[in-house]
């Protein structure tokens, strides 16, 4: 998947993990796109958290499919799917600072004064100098990873991408409802790797920046060359005529080979301007010819080819992350949710009297634990009675939910006892059965933390420890469906 298929997968997770009580899509719609797009792939085929090669097709083609359904859909589900972007630049702002590298190439070159071409006196031994480290580091970044500077994507690259996208973040916020909380789970999943490909991308476009700056360099030496004749001289304080010929032969070695262009440092001794007079002064073209060879072999080329190895290592840089963002309870939801027949699961309610707001949270929560196709069947056990119930009831199948108020503190002597005397029950007609706790907290969302609900589900999970196969969570986002959509 490129990095638009991704996105799409981000924001209906988003959506669906935000949403977990269909304010805006509702169950059935779910499930009706799973079981267009999974293609026979079940729930217990999922092992671990990674995506693999089958799963992550499910999920592109699923997302592909809520996409196309979605035209057409209900307002306030637009406007939250319009509300989930992630920090991006723009093509406009690269091309602006293309054509800001090259002008400021062209004009920052310069030939010298009265018709010489000081050869140690232009910007461009400096503008090499500086690309030779930059283009160091630059491999460093894109060909070892691992590096602390690749991981980070240079400081330069990081400023940039956190003010490009101050600059191109829409104006649209949300403060409250199922929207914010949507909004929210998409920031946690897809912005760390939008920041990433940022940053990476900006290195890209920096280093074409960068090409494009040395080859405003070297068309500045032929256009200022060509209405004026220039003569090649050189001067300085620290080299001597041999210290001159090897620099000149270093440096200008490459560019020789590569376009079989001779290095004349022949006239080097000539050339050599102190006491403000000049022997014999050479004719500059050779001179241009060799410098702007230089900036093409050890500029343009090797930063083209930086951009070209950052281009082709995004894609592959974002999936490895994003295969990773624990995708497998949620696939294991959406799955389960067309899974189950019409097996019938029974339901032992203690001290509730179920009601039909109760039982749309716990149907929820027995069809993701068992299969969306899943029927519950609820039964009742008084307080005060858990002894004659469980001397008195017959299983009926092999899987049971038995549902406790979050709220009461579990007790060895009821609540684990009760459990215990259900479990020996179910052994008595089933080798093998599958015996899970669901706690209701319909009642808890508005009022308590999420840090307190997990602390009482830890709770509940040590005092039916050994007996019941797993303990689950029903709650009802009820200040998600207080709350207004933002328009």
């Amino acid at each position: 998947m490129d990095w638009n298929d991704w996105q799409r997968v981000l924001k209906w997770r988003a959506l669906e993990e935000g949403d977990a009580d269909g304010v805006l899509v509702n169950a059935e719609r779910r499930r009706e796109a799973t079981a267009h797009t999974r293609a026979g792939l079940g729930s217990e085929e999922i092992a671990g958290d990674m995506l693999d090669e089958r799963s992550e097709s499910f999920l592109d083609k699923r997302a592909e499919w809520l996409e196309r359904e979605a035209v057409g859909w209900r307002g306030d589900l637009i406007r939250v799917l319009d509300l989930l972007c992630v920090p991006h630049g723009r093509w406009s702002w690269a091309l602006a600072g293309w054509i800001l590298a090259l002008v400021t190439g062209y004009w920052v070159t310069d030939l010298g004064q009265e018709a010489e071409f000081n050869l140690l006196a232009l910007p461009l031994v400096g503008l090499l100098a500086w690309n030779a480290v930059v283009i160091v580091l630059g491999l460093l970044c894109e060909l070892i990873p691992a590096n602390a500077v690749a991981g980070r994507g240079g400081w330069v690259a990081e400023f940039l991408a956190h003010g490009i996208s101050r600059m191109g973040k829409a104006s649209k916020e949300v403060t409250s409802g199922v929207a914010e909380t949507v909004q929210k789970r998409f920031e946690e999943l897809a912005w760390p790797l939008a920041w990433k490909r940022l940053q990476m991308r900006l290195r890209m476009w920096l280093h074409v920046a960068a090409a494009l700056l040395a080859i405003g360099g070297a068309v500045a030496l032929y256009a200022r060359g060509w209405s004026r004749e220039y003569r090649a001289v050189w001067e300085s304080t620290l080299l001597s005529e041999n210290g001159a010929k090897a620099f000149f032969e270093a440096l200008f070695t490459p560019a020789s080979r590569v376009l079989r262009l001779p290095v004349p440092t022949d006239q080097i001794d000539g050339m050599h301007r102190t006491g403000g007079k000049v022997e014999t002064p050479a004719p500059a073209l050779p001179w241009i010819d060799l410098y702007a060879g230089t900036l093409m072999v050890l500029v343009v080329v090797p930063r083209l080819l930086l951009a070209g190895i950052g281009a082709a290592r995004c894609c592959r840089t974002m999936a490895r992350p994003a295969r990773a963002l624990q995708w497998g309870n949620y696939l294991r939801t959406l799955l389960r949710a067309v899974e189950g027949g019409s097996e019938r699961i029974q339901v032992l309610v203690h001290a509730i009297e179920p009601t039909p707001a109760h039982r749309e949270v716990w149907d929820r929560g027995v069809r993701e634990r068992f299969g969306g196709m899943a029927r519950a069947e609820y039964v009742r056990i008084p307080a005060g009675e858990e002894d004659e119930f469980a001397a008195a009831w017959q299983p009926v199948c092999a899987n049971l939910v038995m549902l406790f108020n979050m709220a009461t503190t579990p007790e060895a002597e009821v609540q684990r006892r009760l459990v215990s005397d259900v479990r020996q029950r179910l052994l008595t007609k089933h080798a093998d059965p599958e015996l899970v706790v669901l706690l209701d907290g319909t009642s808890l969302a508005g009022r308590w933390s999420p840090e307190k609900i997990a602390g009482r589900e830890q709770l509940w999970s040590e005092m039916v420890e050994g007996i019941a196969s797993d303990v689950i969570v029903a709650v009802r986002k009820e200040s998600a469906r207080a709350k207004p959509l933002a328009s």
